[in-house]
């Protein structure tokens, strides 16, 4: 029973976040849109950035679900990226249809509202975006082992470039109300590579 109550709550304030933003969203939204007393919230989320962090790992679960089968070993590494940017795409083109306008980044708005909300939200914001680095690390990392991108890239520093950039076309896609956008960070990707 508590479990399905978190569940819901953090359900909920993700379905908001979505729309919105952490900042704009309240407690007493979160509670109506999860039929939920006040007190249930604060019984398992002690702040609202404490909720903001459940809310993030909600969503790189999501996200993290989506790296895994994007970046399977079953075609090269390069294309890897561009499977994931497909998907990546895919996804907000999705959330577009459930919501009437195309979010940014599930997981960047929210990070960025995180980061500056004390050293616990800040910390777990740095461990998503680590963790999801590795993957475009790893997948340099091989791409350079097989002469597809050149020995003297960096494989971390290029990888941060590559997700800052991918970023950078989830905010266009969220202003022009075009997830299709995203797809230029496969061609944008061999650009930064070079």
């Amino acid at each position: 029973m508590a479990r399905d109550t978190r569940e819901r709550i953090v359900t909920a304030a993700r379905d908001l976040v979505h729309a919105a933003s952490l900042a704009e969203v309240s407690t007493e939204d979160v509670c109506k849109a999860a039929g939920v007393h006040k007190g249930s919230l604060y019984h398992f989320f002690p702040s609202k950035e404490a909720l903001g962090v459940a809310v993030l790992d909600c969503n790189w679960a999501v996200m993290r679900a989506m790296l895994d089968e994007a970046f399977g070993d079953d075609v090269p590494p390069l294309a890897r990226l561009d499977r994931f940017v497909d998907r990546f795409a895919h996804r907000l083109a999705v959330l577009r249809e459930t919501m009437g306008t195309t979010p940014g980044c599930p997981l960047g708005g929210l990070v960025g509202e995180l980061a500056g909300h004390g050293d616990e939200p800040r910390a777990q914001a740095g461990r998503v975006l680590h963790a999801w680095t590795q993957y475009f690390t790893d997948a340099v990392s091989e791409a350079k082992g097989r002469g597809d991108v050149d020995c003297s890239v960096e494989a971390a520093t290029a990888a941060r470039r590559l997700l800052a950039h991918l970023q950078g076309l989830a905010l266009l896609a969220k202003t022009y109300d075009d997830p299709r956008l995203v797809l230029d960070a496969k061609r944008d990707f061999r650009l930064l590579l070079a």
